[in-house]
């Protein structure tokens, strides 16, 4: 990115698919500094997941989300959901 960009020096935003507990989104965290604005859980995790990052929506299962409405984001993340 340019020096002169506009978005140089705001942290990256992150989206998280299948985010289970968030561990894939703490890493980001701790190597970009990027800050998650949304996931996408269906299972019982994602209670973990609202403890680590309260007050952020969950769009719940992917394929029935109506992305046109969803906050753009600087880097898409996620894991393949574990079989239940």
């Amino acid at each position: 990115m340019r020096d002169d960009h506009p978005l140089r020096g705001r942290p990256l935003q992150v989206g998280s698919l299948s985010s289970g507990y968030g561990g894939l989104d703490l890493a980001v965290k701790y190597a970009t500094g990027g800050e998650t604005i949304w996931f996408s859980e269906t299972n019982t995790s994602i209670r973990v997941f609202a403890h680590h990052w309260p007050g952020f929506p969950d769009l719940g299962d992917i394929t029935s989300v109506d992305w046109a409405t969803v906050l753009p984001v600087d880097v898409l993340i996620g894991r393949f959901p574990a079989k239940t």
